[in-house]
Parts: C-alpha cells; structure tokens; sequence
C-alpha cells in the first residue's frame, strides 16, 4: 500500500510475460505421453512414432447400392486423396495382375496336387473327355478350377461386405500433431464432399482411427477450455454480485482472480507445456477456488470497517485475523493437489501441478492486489452497514444439552453412508466419456465393426524371417482355434507370400504346364476358361519388393523389416479390454518386442488401479499435517480430519445414490474435495476458538456466511464444467458440485456439534450472557 505504482507496474510485467507465454501453450491428445515411459510397449510404442511417425492409419467406409458404381467411386477417390500432400498412401486396390499372382499363391500345396492330379488324368483320356459320360466325371474339376481364375479378380484389398467398401489412408504427418490432423481431416472430408457420393447413391459410413479421434479430441478440449472457463466467470460473478450487492466489488474479488489465471497460463507453457483432456479445464477449477481467498479477506474486512477505524488499519486486521487460516487453507488446497505428483499417470501429476501453481498465484494475488483496490474502492466514501448478528439470550446462556445428541446422530449418519461407499461404480470405457455420440455404445453394429476395423495393431517386431515365420504359424492357428482373446486376426509378409513359395510355384508350373497341354480342348468350355490365365503366364516366385510399397507397409515388410500385425477386436477404448488383450498378448508371446497403442492404454488400468489409494492416503496425510501445524493442536486436527472424512463419506453415498461413477478424469475429484473441504473446517475451527463458548452463531453469521459464500462460487465453477461436451469433464463437475456440497454440509454439522459438545464436557460454558 506504501508503494501502488511499484506495485501494479512489477504485476503488470509479470501478466504481460504470463500472456506472451501463454500464446504457446497447446493442445496435444496423444495419451501415450502420459504414461510411464519406463514401460516396455510404451516405449516400443513411442520408439515407432519417432521412428515413421505411427502406425495409424485412417479409414475410410462408404456404402452403395451398385457393387461396381462402389467400387469405380472408391477408385476415384482414391486417386484424389493420393494428389494430397499431406498423404504417404492409399490402399484400396492393387495392380490386376499382381494381384492374381498372389491370389493364386494362396491355394495349397495338398490343393495343387489335387489340381494337378485330376487335370494330368483328364488330359490323358484325349478326345474321350469329350464323351458325355466321362466328362459327367470331370465336373468336379470346375470348381478345383474356379479359383485359379476368381480368387482374385476382385480390384479392392478388402472385399465389399453388404454393399461397404473400405479404403485405408496412410498420412505423413502425426495422428497427435493437431497443426497437421484437424487441416488434414478437413481435406479429406472436403475431397469426400467433392466427388458427390450422394449423386451415386452413396453415403459415407465410416471415417475413423486416431486421427479423426485426436482432431475430435482437441476441438473438444478447446471448446471447453473456453466454454466452462466462460461459464464459471460468469457463474461466479452472478453469485458475488448477489451477495455482495456491489458492482464495484466484482473489481476488488475478479481482478486478483483473473491475474492468477493468466500467470497459472503462462506457467503451463513452462511446466506441463501442452494441455490435454485431463488439464484443460484448469481454469474453470480456479475461478472457484481462488476466489475463496478473497472472499474470506474481503468480507473481514467489511466487518472491521463497520466496526469503525481507518481503511488501513482494517486491512491490517482482516489480514490478521483472517490471513493465517487462508494461508492454511491455501497450503492443504495445494497439498492436496501435489499428491497427483504420487500418480504413476502424467495426467494426474500435470493437473496436481497447475492446480497447486494456480491455486498459489490466486492466493499470493489476492494478498497483493486486493488491498490497493480496496484502496481505490475507498476514494469514494460509502456507508457499510453494521452487520454483526450476535446471539441474544432472552433467559438464560446456552447449555448445549443437545450437541452430544447431534453429534451422535450425525455420527450414525455417518456410519450409514459408509455402507453405501462400496456402491461406487467405475467407469472403465474411455469412449464413454468422450463427446454424445462418439462412444462405442452410441455406435451402430456396423460402425462398431469398422471402427475395430480401424485399431491401431499390435505390433511384434523380428531379427528375421525364420523367427517370424514359426510364430506366424503359431498365432494363426490359435487365432482359427479362438484360443487368442481380444485378437481377431493377424497380418505380415506371410499372410501373402507364403513360407512354402517356392514349392507352391513348382505346382502352379506343372498345372500351367499342363493347361498348355492340345488335349486341353477336349475338356469342359468352364474348365477351358478357368485355366486359360495359367496357361498364358509362367508362375514366378514373388519377393516382398515386388509388392507395392503401401502393402509391403501394411504387412510389416517395409524397408526389410520383419513384423507380424496383430487385429485387436472387442471394444478398445475399455481399459479392462485391453488387459485382457495385453495380458493374453504377452502370455503368448513372452520375450517378443512387442508395440501397440492399446498394449500401452492397458497400463492405464494398473495406474489408476495403484494410484486411486496411494494418493488418497497422501492427500489427506497431507491436509492432516498442514491442519496441525496450523492450529498447534493435535486433538483439533483430528478434529478437522474427521470432519473432512465425514464429508468425504457423505460425498461417496450421494455419488452411489445418484449414479455418479469414478472415472480416469474424475477420480482427480478425490484430493480436490479433500483440499476444497478442509478449508470450511478450518476456517470454522478458528473462528469458534476466537470467538469462544456462546457464540456459535456469531462465527456462523460471519465466517460462516463467508464461507457458504466460497462454497458457492465453488460449487458454480465446478458446475459450469457441467455444461462440457466431454462427458468425462462433466462427471467431474458434477462430482465436486455433489461432493462439496455435502462436504460442506458435514463441515457446518459437525465442527459446531463438536465444539459445543466440546465445551460441555469441559465445563466452558458462558456464565453470562453475551455484551
């Protein structure tokens, strides 16, 4: 106050230096960064992104009524995406030709020999084979026949299934790159859009994999950031002016608040660098917390000036008075948060981290700041009225005969709610908490099938063929036995050059060899046509650099590498799925480099599983050491803590009562209401030690009204996080919204309740009434 201008200019540099920063600040949903690099499949996993940027692709389904008006469009579409810059490859078809060497090499060696047998004696009989009663014997060679010429005259990669035609789409860039996916999804839908599908009676199914989801991801988050952070202003101002009844007050209680809020920003920048799902509501946390601090101060103040005395000097008493059980307040708030930091998830420890900083700048700006705008409110002289409520006693000074009755039933209370905290479900399916409509339930049994269509595979990585080779053999049998859960299919180099080539080569020679045969005329016309394309051509061993380089990409045989690619099936973004995957996966394969997007996700589950006690048990040891070296007394601090429990436990009823699960975005809402609900209880505690037996009401007419009042700011922010599109965050907000409430609750039930009970049993009663 001696210094304004130092002051607000040292303030002004440092938001100024905050704004630059926080212009940097982005939005990356690759979830694969938060988890602990330390493990193996996730660093496989990170290994290959760096490597060739992922193994993502996109997909693309489209549904018509005509096969081959489909399949013409899908050709054409195809041939537009490939002039993209930002495309590496299309697979949607293969050369015609390359593609029957391939398809034939797929018949086998015991099928050849059948072939070749049958079509040997056929040709032998000459002219007989024309005689009806012996050709009624080579029927049988149509079919054997059949597919030397069918198998693979079909021009897409994956075949039409009830009228859907897929394509896969292979981007340069990163699926976690938002400055690369969200144009290069526009593009596509734009490219979409310009070929007409509606004009051939088609529509698009399907356009799924982790680019569109990222891209889906970060629109969320961003328009969330915004949205909720608007909201829980707003929220909050309608509640402050509403109590306060002062336009000009919104000044005094917002201005420290939104300070706070710009250096928390440009501090991300600095620690956590990249917001993601589980930190971009941060801003909507801090609107409600931080203003608590200046609620408390400003409102004690308001009190000594209705007392009388000068601007100053009232300042220096609400600071007295009131400065202490706000620091504490602060320092639990802030531990309660630093025990993310015990989280084995980097989600958790980045949301732990801005919090704690957030939570620090609004109270160190509330400290700063609100004193020299009080100053500035008091240049134009207003009257305050004396709004003290004292307890008045008509006939005698209270006996509290009642508080150990209350205390009992609320006890009881207690002791009952406890049995429903086991009720408390968790939801495990990540895609249930994005945006309506995109979780796996929301989803048709079509899309459902294209979008397991569209995992990213499980990648097993090889020193050489032979290795590959044996388990390839292996993992495919036990795929056909449906001995291998979660997994629905597999692909490498094998699953189009077989291992045994060259002896199904040799056999495809001698039947060309044999189709070139003159007695060939004498067989069926069917017989004739089917084998006129083996006739025409001379088999021929085919190499993996023969293939296309989309496919040979596809199979895990680019650039000489050695991979078997493993389907994920069931729905992937439930995490107990992709335990069961990984689990089933590494029991097989034990010792294999093994690498997959949904390998990693499985650990998630173990995280959150490890993390959900350990940093529950930190944060209230925590709270708990901060209450005792704030009230120097080990039998009010567990006071404090019981309370806090008691809410606590109130808070898990009401959650199993009304259906509210935990989640991995709202389980963060564990050491927040522990943080948030102890400040009631504190500030409560020290203002009935000041104010002393027979005024209870006094302290809740004052410090109790100021905190209902923080209470309900709160409450508003978080319930702004209501109105998100991401149905993870709004399980947040209406988690805190029902938790706090009723940590609250506990907080003015029973800190009262125990002190009056308190003061009955030891004999500190009034001896008189109150002056």
């Amino acid at each position: 106050m001696a210094h304004p201008r130092l002051t607000w200019g040292m303030l002004g540099l440092l938001t100024l230096l905050s704004v630059v920063l926080a212009t940097r600040l982005r939005v990356d949903p690759n979830m694969l960064e938060l988890l602990p690099p330390e493990d193996p499949v996730t660093a496989a996993v990170q290994a290959i992104n760096k490597e060739e940027g992922g193994t993502n692709l996109l997909t693309i389904a489209m549904k018509g009524q005509d096969p081959e008006v489909l399949d013409q469009w899908m050709s054409g579409l195809a041939a537009e995406l490939e002039k993209d810059p930002g495309v590496d490859y299309v697979l949607y078809e293969v050369e015609p030709e390359l593609a029957w060497k391939v398809g034939i090499l797929q018949l086998t060696p015991e099928e050849l020999d059948l072939l070749a047998e049958r079509l040997q004696g056929a040709v032998a009989l000459g002219p007989a084979a024309a005689n009806p009663f012996v050709a009624s014997r080579l029927l049988d060679l149509g079919p054997l026949t059949a597919r030397l010429q069918s198998a693979p005259t079909a021009r897409g990669i994956f075949p039409q299934v009830d009228g859907i035609a897929r394509m896969m789409v292979r981007p340069k860039g990163s699926a976690f790159d938002a400055d690369f996916a969200r144009p290069f999804i526009a593009r596509v839908n734009d490219t979409i859009a310009a070929q007409d599908p509606a004009a051939h009676n088609i529509e698009l199914v399907w356009l799924g994999g982790a680019y569109r989801h990222a891209v889906e991801d970060v629109e969320a988050v961003r328009n969330d950031l915004g949205w909720t952070g608007t909201a829980s202003f707003v929220l909050v101002l309608i509640i402050i002016v509403v109590a306060f009844r002062d336009f000009r007050a919104l000044v005094l209680i917002f201005v420290p608040l939104v300070l706070a809020n710009i250096w928390t920003t440009g501090a991300a920048v600095l620690t956590v660098k990249n917001l993601n799902t589980f930190t971009s509501f941060y801003p909507a946390i801090l609107f409600g917390l931080g203003v608590d601090f200046g609620i408390h101060l400003y409102l004690r103040y308001r009190e000594q000036r209705a007392g009388g005395g000068e601007v100053e000097d009232c300042i220096a008493r609400a600071w007295d008075l009131t400065g202490p059980p706000s620091f504490t307040a602060a320092l639990t708030t802030v531990g309660g948060f630093c025990a993310l930091w015990a989280a084995g998830f980097g989600g958790f420890q980045q949301l732990g981290t801005l919090l704690a900083i957030g939570v620090s700048f609004c109270f160190v700006s509330v400290l700063v700041t609100l004193p020299l705008l009080i100053r500035w409110r008091e240049k134009r002289p207003y009257r305050l009225p004396r709004a003290t409520q004292r307890a008045v006693w008509t006939e005698r000074p209270p006996t509290y005969r009642l508080a150990p009755l209350g205390l009992t039933l609320a006890v009881v209370v207690t002791l009952g709610a406890l049995t429903l905290v086991p009720r408390v479900q968790f939801e495990f399916d990540m895609s249930a908490l994005r945006p309506k409509g995109l979780a796996y339930a929301d989803l048709t049994e079509d899309q459902r099938k294209l979008a397991t269509a569209s995992y990213a595979p499980v990648i097993i990585s090889y020193e050489d063929d032979a290795s590959l080779t044996a388990d390839h053999a292996l993992l495919a049998k036990k795929i056909a036995d449906k001995e291998f859960p979660m997994v629905k299919g597999l692909l490498s180099i094998r699953s189009v050059l077989p291992a045994d080539q060259e002896a199904r080569v040799e056999r495809l020679r001698r039947v060309a060899t044999l189709a070139r045969d003159p007695n060939i005329v004498y067989l069926p016309l069917e017989v004739q046509k089917n084998l006129s394309r083996i006739a025409a051509t001379e088999p021929q061993v085919i190499s993996p650099a023969d293939l296309p380089r989309s496919l040979q990409h596809m199979l895990g045989a680019l650039d000489g590498r050695h991979r078997i690619l493993l389907m994920p099936d069931g729905n992937m973004w439930d995490l107990r799925e992709t335990l069961k995957m990984r689990e089933s996966v590494e029991g097989t394969l034990s010792g294999r480099n093994l690498a997959g997007e949904y390998l990693a996700l499985a650990t998630l589950y173990t995280l959150v599983k490890d993390d959900t006690p350990r940093i529950a048990a930190i944060a209230m040891f925590l709270v708990f050491v901060l209450a005792l070296l704030d009230l120097r007394h080990l039998g009010r601090a567990l006071a404090a803590i019981l309370a806090l429990i008691s809410g606590m436990i109130w808070a898990g009823a009401a959650m199993a009562l009304f259906g509210v699960q935990l989640s991995v975005v709202n389980f963060v809402g564990i050491p927040i209401l522990m943080g948030i609900g102890v400040d009631v209880v504190i500030h409560l505690l020290h203002r009935l030690e000041e104010e002393g037996p027979g005024r209870v009401r006094e302290a809740l007419a004052t410090t109790g009204w100021a905190s209902i009042l923080s209470t309900l700011t709160t409450v508003a922010s978080f319930a702004a996080l209501i109105l998100a599109t991401h149905r993870g965050v709004q399980s947040l907000g209406m988690m805190i919204v029902l938790g706090l409430s009723l940590v609250t609750l506990s907080g003015f039930v029973l800190v009262p309740l125990g002190w009056m009970t308190t003061w009955k049993f030891t004999g500190r009663l009034p001896k008189s009434p109150n002056p």
